[in-house]
Protein backbone atom coordinates (compact mmCIF):
# COMPACT_ATOMS: atom_id res chain seq x y z
CA UNK A 1 0.00 0.00 0.00
CA UNK A 2 1.34 3.43 -0.98
CA UNK A 3 2.19 5.89 1.80
CA UNK A 4 0.47 8.74 -0.09
CA UNK A 5 -2.30 7.65 -2.43
CA UNK A 6 -4.08 10.21 -4.65
CA UNK A 7 -7.13 8.73 -6.36
CA UNK A 8 -8.88 10.51 -9.26
CA UNK A 9 -8.33 13.99 -7.81
CA UNK A 10 -9.89 16.87 -9.76
CA UNK A 11 -10.21 20.52 -8.76
CA UNK A 12 -11.78 23.66 -10.24
CA UNK A 13 -11.40 27.18 -8.84
CA UNK A 14 -14.58 29.22 -8.29
CA UNK A 15 -15.78 30.98 -11.42
CA UNK A 16 -13.57 28.90 -13.71
CA UNK A 17 -14.85 26.51 -16.35
CA UNK A 18 -11.56 24.68 -16.91
CA UNK A 19 -10.29 22.32 -14.25
CA UNK A 20 -6.95 23.15 -12.64
CA UNK A 21 -6.40 19.47 -11.76
CA UNK A 22 -7.62 16.72 -14.10
CA UNK A 23 -8.16 13.27 -12.60
CA UNK A 24 -4.80 12.98 -10.82
CA UNK A 25 -3.85 9.44 -9.86
CA UNK A 26 -0.54 9.20 -8.06
CA UNK A 27 1.04 6.85 -5.52
CA UNK A 28 4.12 7.75 -3.48
CA UNK A 29 5.92 5.18 -1.36
CA UNK A 30 7.24 5.80 2.12
CA UNK A 31 10.76 7.26 2.13
CA UNK A 32 10.67 8.36 -1.53
CA UNK A 33 12.20 11.62 -2.73
CA UNK A 34 9.84 12.88 -5.47
CA UNK A 35 10.40 15.91 -7.69
CA UNK A 36 7.14 17.45 -8.94
CA UNK A 37 7.84 19.74 -11.88
CA UNK A 38 6.08 21.63 -14.63
CA UNK A 39 5.90 25.08 -16.18
CA UNK A 40 4.19 27.91 -14.27
CA UNK A 41 0.43 27.39 -14.12
CA UNK A 42 0.60 23.63 -14.57
CA UNK A 43 -1.12 22.99 -11.21
CA UNK A 44 1.85 22.00 -9.03
CA UNK A 45 1.11 24.25 -6.06
CA UNK A 46 -2.63 23.54 -6.25
CA UNK A 47 -1.89 19.82 -6.01
CA UNK A 48 0.54 20.22 -3.11
CA UNK A 49 -1.96 22.30 -1.13
CA UNK A 50 -4.44 19.43 -1.28
CA UNK A 51 -2.04 17.36 0.85
CA UNK A 52 -2.72 19.62 3.86
CA UNK A 53 -6.39 20.38 4.51
CA UNK A 54 -5.88 23.80 6.14
CA UNK A 55 -4.13 24.98 2.96
CA UNK A 56 -6.52 23.46 0.43
CA UNK A 57 -7.88 26.23 -1.85
CA UNK A 58 -11.60 26.85 -2.03
CA UNK A 59 -13.33 25.38 -5.06
CA UNK A 60 -15.00 22.31 -6.53
CA UNK A 61 -13.00 19.21 -5.55
CA UNK A 62 -13.53 15.50 -6.18
CA UNK A 63 -11.45 12.41 -5.53
CA UNK A 64 -9.72 10.93 -2.47
CA UNK A 65 -6.33 11.34 -0.78
CA UNK A 66 -5.01 8.74 1.65
CA UNK A 67 -2.01 9.17 3.94
CA UNK A 68 -0.65 5.91 5.31
CA UNK A 69 -4.00 4.26 4.61
CA UNK A 70 -6.11 6.94 6.31
CA UNK A 71 -8.38 9.37 4.47
CA UNK A 72 -6.75 12.80 4.76
CA UNK A 73 -10.14 14.49 5.13
CA UNK A 74 -10.75 12.47 8.32
CA UNK A 75 -7.59 13.73 10.01
CA UNK A 76 -7.96 16.73 12.27
CA UNK A 77 -5.65 19.75 12.06
CA UNK A 78 -3.50 18.58 14.96
CA UNK A 79 -2.80 15.18 13.43
CA UNK A 80 -2.02 16.70 10.04
CA UNK A 81 0.30 19.27 11.61
CA UNK A 82 2.27 16.44 13.23
CA UNK A 83 2.35 14.16 10.18
CA UNK A 84 2.57 16.56 7.22
CA UNK A 85 5.15 19.36 7.06
CA UNK A 86 4.84 22.15 4.48
CA UNK A 87 7.54 24.66 3.49
CA UNK A 88 6.41 27.57 1.29
CA UNK A 89 8.30 29.81 -1.13
CA UNK A 90 8.51 32.90 1.08
CA UNK A 91 10.09 32.17 4.49
CA UNK A 92 8.57 35.31 6.03
CA UNK A 93 5.06 33.94 5.46
CA UNK A 94 5.67 31.04 7.89
CA UNK A 95 7.67 32.58 10.73
CA UNK A 96 5.40 33.54 13.63
CA UNK A 97 7.71 34.34 16.57
CA UNK A 98 10.47 36.85 17.24
CA UNK A 99 13.36 34.59 18.28
CA UNK A 100 14.96 31.55 16.68
CA UNK A 101 14.55 29.21 19.65
CA UNK A 102 10.92 30.32 20.09
CA UNK A 103 10.24 29.39 16.45
CA UNK A 104 11.80 25.96 16.88
CA UNK A 105 9.55 25.24 19.85
CA UNK A 106 6.36 26.85 18.51
CA UNK A 107 4.96 23.81 16.70
CA UNK A 108 5.74 21.46 19.58
CA UNK A 109 4.02 23.79 22.05
CA UNK A 110 0.88 23.82 19.93
CA UNK A 111 0.88 20.03 19.72
CA UNK A 112 0.96 19.85 23.52
CA UNK A 113 4.38 18.26 24.13
CA UNK A 114 5.83 18.58 27.62
CA UNK A 115 8.88 20.74 28.23
CA UNK A 116 11.32 17.85 28.52
CA UNK A 117 10.45 16.50 25.07
CA UNK A 118 10.45 20.01 23.59
CA UNK A 119 13.91 20.78 24.95
CA UNK A 120 15.33 17.55 23.54
CA UNK A 121 13.79 17.99 20.09
CA UNK A 122 14.72 21.67 19.83
CA UNK A 123 18.30 20.86 20.80
CA UNK A 124 18.40 17.99 18.28
CA UNK A 125 17.14 20.15 15.43
CA UNK A 126 19.44 23.05 16.30
CA UNK A 127 22.40 20.67 16.21
CA UNK A 128 21.27 18.79 13.08
CA UNK A 129 20.74 21.98 11.05
CA UNK A 130 23.74 23.87 12.45
CA UNK A 131 21.67 26.58 14.10
CA UNK A 132 23.67 26.75 17.35
CA UNK A 133 25.50 29.97 16.47
CA UNK A 134 22.28 31.94 15.94
CA UNK A 135 20.05 29.98 18.33
CA UNK A 136 19.28 33.06 20.49
CA UNK A 137 19.15 35.56 17.60
CA UNK A 138 16.20 37.72 16.63
CA UNK A 139 14.42 36.37 13.56
CA UNK A 140 14.52 39.75 11.80
CA UNK A 141 18.33 39.61 11.94
CA UNK A 142 18.49 36.46 9.81
CA UNK A 143 19.22 36.27 6.09
CA UNK A 144 16.71 34.70 3.70
CA UNK A 145 18.62 31.42 3.66
CA UNK A 146 18.73 31.26 7.45
CA UNK A 147 15.00 31.98 7.71
CA UNK A 148 14.15 29.19 5.29
CA UNK A 149 16.45 26.80 7.18
CA UNK A 150 14.71 27.83 10.41
CA UNK A 151 11.32 27.09 8.82
CA UNK A 152 12.55 23.64 7.85
CA UNK A 153 14.03 22.93 11.28
CA UNK A 154 10.83 24.07 13.02
CA UNK A 155 8.79 21.66 10.92
CA UNK A 156 11.20 18.75 11.34
CA UNK A 157 11.10 19.22 15.13
CA UNK A 158 7.56 17.80 14.91
CA UNK A 159 8.97 14.73 13.08
CA UNK A 160 6.51 14.62 10.15
CA UNK A 161 6.42 11.52 7.97
CA UNK A 162 5.69 13.60 4.86
CA UNK A 163 7.56 16.80 3.99
CA UNK A 164 6.21 19.02 1.22
CA UNK A 165 8.30 21.85 -0.23
CA UNK A 166 6.85 24.33 -2.71
CA UNK A 167 9.80 25.99 -4.49
CA UNK A 168 11.64 26.53 -1.19
CA UNK A 169 14.72 28.13 -2.78
CA UNK A 170 12.76 30.68 -4.82
CA UNK A 171 14.18 33.64 -2.84
CA UNK A 172 17.62 32.23 -2.01
CA UNK A 173 20.93 32.93 -3.69
CA UNK A 174 22.62 30.00 -5.51
CA UNK A 175 24.93 29.11 -2.63
CA UNK A 176 22.18 29.20 0.01
CA UNK A 177 19.88 27.28 -2.35
CA UNK A 178 22.46 24.53 -2.92
CA UNK A 179 23.05 24.19 0.83
CA UNK A 180 19.31 24.04 1.49
CA UNK A 181 18.69 21.37 -1.15
CA UNK A 182 21.60 19.30 0.17
CA UNK A 183 19.97 19.46 3.60
CA UNK A 184 16.68 18.20 2.13
CA UNK A 185 18.48 15.25 0.57
CA UNK A 186 20.19 14.52 3.89
CA UNK A 187 16.84 14.52 5.70
CA UNK A 188 15.48 12.01 3.23
CA UNK A 189 18.56 9.82 3.49
CA UNK A 190 19.14 10.00 7.26
CA UNK A 191 15.60 10.23 8.64
CA UNK A 192 13.66 8.37 5.95
CA UNK A 193 11.19 11.24 5.57
CA UNK A 194 9.02 11.08 2.45
CA UNK A 195 9.65 14.24 0.43
CA UNK A 196 7.70 15.91 -2.37
CA UNK A 197 9.37 19.01 -3.75
CA UNK A 198 8.64 21.45 -6.57
CA UNK A 199 11.72 23.31 -7.71
CA UNK A 200 12.68 25.45 -10.70
CA UNK A 201 16.37 24.72 -10.08
CA UNK A 202 15.89 21.31 -11.63
CA UNK A 203 19.61 20.69 -12.19
CA UNK A 204 20.15 20.65 -8.42
CA UNK A 205 17.31 18.24 -7.68
CA UNK A 206 16.74 16.09 -10.75
CA UNK A 207 19.58 13.62 -10.28
CA UNK A 208 18.94 13.30 -6.53
CA UNK A 209 15.24 12.41 -6.89
CA UNK A 210 14.04 8.82 -6.78
CA UNK A 211 11.18 9.72 -9.10
CA UNK A 212 10.08 12.68 -11.21
CA UNK A 213 6.44 13.61 -11.80
CA UNK A 214 5.76 16.11 -14.60
CA UNK A 215 2.54 18.12 -14.76
CA UNK A 216 1.16 20.01 -17.73
CA UNK A 217 -2.18 21.86 -17.77
CA UNK A 218 -3.32 20.09 -14.62
CA UNK A 219 -2.48 16.57 -15.82
CA UNK A 220 0.36 14.18 -15.03
CA UNK A 221 2.17 13.58 -18.33
CA UNK A 222 5.21 11.71 -16.97
CA UNK A 223 5.86 9.71 -13.81
CA UNK A 224 9.03 7.65 -13.71
CA UNK A 225 12.75 7.44 -12.94
CA UNK A 226 14.54 10.76 -13.74
CA UNK A 227 16.46 9.27 -16.69
CA UNK A 228 13.32 7.95 -18.32
CA UNK A 229 11.41 11.19 -17.72
CA UNK A 230 14.20 13.12 -19.44
CA UNK A 231 13.81 11.00 -22.58
CA UNK A 232 10.02 11.43 -22.44
CA UNK A 233 10.30 15.22 -22.34
CA UNK A 234 12.76 15.15 -25.25
CA UNK A 235 10.48 12.96 -27.35
CA UNK A 236 7.51 15.23 -26.63
CA UNK A 237 9.60 18.33 -27.43
CA UNK A 238 8.30 19.71 -24.15
CA UNK A 239 9.41 23.18 -23.03
CA UNK A 240 10.52 21.74 -19.69
CA UNK A 241 13.31 19.82 -21.43
CA UNK A 242 15.39 23.03 -21.55
CA UNK A 243 15.42 23.05 -17.74
CA UNK A 244 16.90 19.58 -17.38
CA UNK A 245 20.53 19.04 -16.35
CA UNK A 246 22.92 20.00 -19.14
CA UNK A 247 24.38 16.46 -19.55
CA UNK A 248 20.90 15.10 -20.32
CA UNK A 249 20.21 17.82 -22.87
CA UNK A 250 23.51 17.23 -24.66
CA UNK A 251 23.05 13.45 -24.59
CA UNK A 252 19.61 13.38 -26.22
CA UNK A 253 20.29 16.23 -28.63
CA UNK A 254 23.23 14.23 -29.99
CA UNK A 255 20.80 11.46 -30.87
CA UNK A 256 21.99 9.02 -28.22
CA UNK A 257 19.65 6.34 -26.91
CA UNK A 258 19.27 4.66 -23.55
CA UNK A 259 19.45 6.25 -20.11
CA UNK A 260 21.40 9.50 -20.12
CA UNK A 261 23.98 10.91 -17.70
CA UNK A 262 22.41 13.30 -15.21
CA UNK A 263 25.29 14.80 -13.25
CA UNK A 264 28.26 16.83 -14.48
CA UNK A 265 30.53 14.01 -13.35
CA UNK A 266 28.61 11.40 -15.36
CA UNK A 267 28.40 13.74 -18.34
CA UNK A 268 32.15 14.35 -18.31
CA UNK A 269 32.84 10.62 -18.19
CA UNK A 270 30.47 10.00 -21.08
CA UNK A 271 32.00 12.77 -23.21
CA UNK A 272 35.50 11.48 -22.53
CA UNK A 273 34.44 8.04 -23.72
CA UNK A 274 32.79 9.47 -26.85
CA UNK A 275 35.55 11.89 -27.82
CA UNK A 276 38.61 9.95 -26.71
CA UNK A 277 41.07 9.60 -29.60
CA UNK A 278 38.63 10.88 -32.22
CA UNK A 279 39.85 13.14 -35.02
CA UNK A 280 38.11 15.64 -37.24
CA UNK A 281 37.82 14.91 -40.96
CA UNK A 282 40.79 17.17 -41.64
CA UNK A 283 42.89 15.13 -39.22
CA UNK A 284 43.09 17.89 -36.60
CA UNK A 285 42.32 16.93 -33.01
CA UNK A 286 39.28 18.48 -31.37
CA UNK A 287 41.33 20.46 -28.84
CA UNK A 288 43.76 21.74 -31.52
CA UNK A 289 40.89 22.90 -33.71
CA UNK A 290 39.33 24.79 -30.80
CA UNK A 291 42.64 26.45 -29.98
CA UNK A 292 43.09 27.62 -33.57
CA UNK A 293 39.53 28.94 -33.76
CA UNK A 294 40.09 31.16 -30.74
CA UNK A 295 37.61 29.36 -28.45
CA UNK A 296 40.21 29.25 -25.72
CA UNK A 297 40.74 33.03 -25.67
CA UNK A 298 39.03 35.15 -23.01
CA UNK A 299 38.27 38.14 -25.21
CA UNK A 300 35.64 40.44 -23.69
CA UNK A 301 34.17 41.95 -26.84
CA UNK A 302 32.78 45.46 -26.60
CA UNK A 303 34.08 46.40 -23.15
CA UNK A 304 36.14 49.29 -24.58
CA UNK A 305 33.02 50.89 -26.03
CA UNK A 306 31.30 51.26 -22.64
CA UNK A 307 33.28 54.38 -21.80
CA UNK A 308 31.53 56.26 -24.62
CA UNK A 309 28.03 55.54 -23.32
CA UNK A 310 25.88 57.89 -21.26
CA UNK A 311 26.03 57.24 -17.53
CA UNK A 312 22.63 56.43 -15.98
CA UNK A 313 23.75 55.62 -12.43
CA UNK A 314 26.65 56.76 -10.27
CA UNK A 315 27.20 55.82 -6.63
CA UNK A 316 30.00 57.58 -4.74
CA UNK A 317 31.20 56.30 -1.35
CA UNK A 318 27.72 55.30 -0.14
CA UNK A 319 27.17 53.98 3.39
CA UNK A 320 23.95 52.67 4.91
CA UNK A 321 22.76 51.07 8.15
CA UNK A 322 19.25 50.20 9.30
CA UNK A 323 19.70 51.41 12.87
CA UNK A 324 21.68 54.34 14.21
CA UNK A 325 23.88 52.14 16.38
CA UNK A 326 23.65 49.08 14.16
CA UNK A 327 26.28 47.63 11.81
CA UNK A 328 26.84 49.07 8.36
CA UNK A 329 25.10 47.03 5.65
CA UNK A 330 26.51 49.08 2.75
CA UNK A 331 30.14 50.14 3.19
CA UNK A 332 31.78 52.71 0.92
CA UNK A 333 29.96 51.51 -2.22
CA UNK A 334 31.14 52.95 -5.54
CA UNK A 335 29.40 52.12 -8.80
CA UNK A 336 29.22 53.54 -12.34
CA UNK A 337 26.70 52.09 -14.79
CA UNK A 338 26.36 53.27 -18.43
CA UNK A 339 23.13 53.02 -20.38
CA UNK A 340 22.19 50.07 -22.55
CA UNK A 341 23.84 47.27 -20.59
CA UNK A 342 22.71 44.43 -18.33
CA UNK A 343 24.49 44.80 -14.99
CA UNK A 344 24.36 42.02 -12.37
CA UNK A 345 24.91 42.42 -8.63
CA UNK A 346 25.72 39.07 -7.05
CA UNK A 347 26.50 37.88 -3.54
CA UNK A 348 25.29 35.64 -0.75
CA UNK A 349 22.26 36.23 1.45
CA UNK A 350 22.71 39.21 3.76
CA UNK A 351 25.51 40.87 1.74
CA UNK A 352 23.47 43.97 0.92
CA UNK A 353 22.24 43.39 -2.65
CA UNK A 354 18.58 44.28 -2.02
CA UNK A 355 19.58 47.14 0.26
CA UNK A 356 21.73 48.63 -2.51
CA UNK A 357 18.85 48.44 -4.99
CA UNK A 358 16.51 50.13 -2.54
CA UNK A 359 19.07 52.92 -2.06
CA UNK A 360 19.16 53.48 -5.81
CA UNK A 361 15.35 53.76 -5.88
CA UNK A 362 15.29 56.16 -2.93
CA UNK A 363 13.48 53.71 -0.63
CA UNK A 364 16.51 53.73 1.70
CA UNK A 365 18.61 56.85 2.25
CA UNK A 366 22.39 56.56 2.47
CA UNK A 367 23.68 58.37 5.57
CA UNK A 368 26.93 59.14 3.77
CA UNK A 369 27.88 59.41 0.10
CA UNK A 370 25.99 60.35 -3.05
CA UNK A 371 23.72 58.47 -5.47
CA UNK A 372 22.97 60.03 -8.85
CA UNK A 373 20.34 58.73 -11.28
CA UNK A 374 20.47 60.28 -14.77
CA UNK A 375 22.90 62.90 -13.46
CA UNK A 376 20.65 64.06 -10.61
CA UNK A 377 21.00 63.32 -6.90
CA UNK A 378 18.35 60.78 -5.93
CA UNK A 379 17.45 62.90 -2.88
CA UNK A 380 16.34 65.76 -5.15
CA UNK A 381 13.71 63.71 -6.95
CA UNK A 382 10.16 64.28 -5.72
CA UNK A 383 7.92 61.39 -4.68
CA UNK A 384 7.06 59.31 -7.73
CA UNK A 385 9.35 61.33 -10.01
CA UNK A 386 11.96 58.56 -10.29
CA UNK A 387 9.33 56.18 -11.64
CA UNK A 388 8.21 58.67 -14.27
CA UNK A 389 11.86 58.99 -15.37
CA UNK A 390 11.99 55.27 -16.10
CA UNK A 391 13.43 53.84 -12.86
CA UNK A 392 11.55 50.77 -11.61
CA UNK A 393 12.32 47.99 -9.15
CA UNK A 394 10.97 44.45 -9.27
CA UNK A 395 10.99 43.01 -5.70
CA UNK A 396 11.46 39.36 -4.74
CA UNK A 397 7.82 38.95 -3.80
CA UNK A 398 5.55 40.04 -6.70
CA UNK A 399 2.59 40.31 -4.32
CA UNK A 400 4.14 43.55 -3.04
CA UNK A 401 3.17 45.21 -6.32
CA UNK A 402 -0.43 44.07 -6.61
CA UNK A 403 -2.98 46.56 -5.25
CA UNK A 404 -6.13 45.51 -7.13
CA UNK A 405 -8.16 42.32 -7.48
CA UNK A 406 -7.74 41.74 -11.23
CA UNK A 407 -4.90 41.99 -13.76
CA UNK A 408 -6.81 44.61 -15.74
CA UNK A 409 -7.33 46.86 -12.70
CA UNK A 410 -3.68 46.57 -11.72
CA UNK A 411 -2.54 47.58 -15.21
CA UNK A 412 -4.88 50.58 -15.23
CA UNK A 413 -3.54 51.61 -11.83
CA UNK A 414 0.01 51.88 -13.17
CA UNK A 415 -0.46 53.56 -16.58
CA UNK A 416 -1.06 57.24 -17.29
CA UNK A 417 -0.46 57.46 -21.04
CA UNK A 418 -3.77 57.64 -22.96
CA UNK A 419 -2.64 55.14 -25.63
CA UNK A 420 -1.56 52.71 -22.95
CA UNK A 421 -4.90 53.09 -21.17
CA UNK A 422 -6.76 52.36 -24.39
CA UNK A 423 -4.64 49.22 -24.89
CA UNK A 424 -5.47 48.02 -21.37
CA UNK A 425 -9.17 48.74 -21.89
CA UNK A 426 -9.10 46.69 -25.12
CA UNK A 427 -7.37 43.91 -23.19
Amino acid sequence: MAYLDIQDLSFTYPGKKEKTLHHINLQIEQGEYVLLCGVSGSGKTTLLRHFKSVMTPYGDCSGMIYLDGKNLSQMDAKEQAARVGYVMQNPDEQIVTDKVWHELAFGLENLGYDQKVMRIRVAEMASYFGIQKWFHSEVNELSGGQKQLLNLASIMAMQPGLLILDEPTNQLDPIAAADFLNTIRQINRDLGTTIIITEHRMEDVFSAADRVVVMDQGKVIANDHPGIVGKTLFDKKHALFSGLPAPMQVYYQMGCTGESPMTVRDGRTWLEDVLHGKKRKNGMSLQKEEENSGLWDLDLVGRANLSNKKEVLRIKHAWFRYEKDGPDIIKDLNLHIPEGIIFAIVGGNGTGKSTALKMICGIHKAYRGKIEVLGKNVRKYKSGELFSHGLSMMPQDPLCLFVKKTVREDLLEMVTDECAIEAVVDF
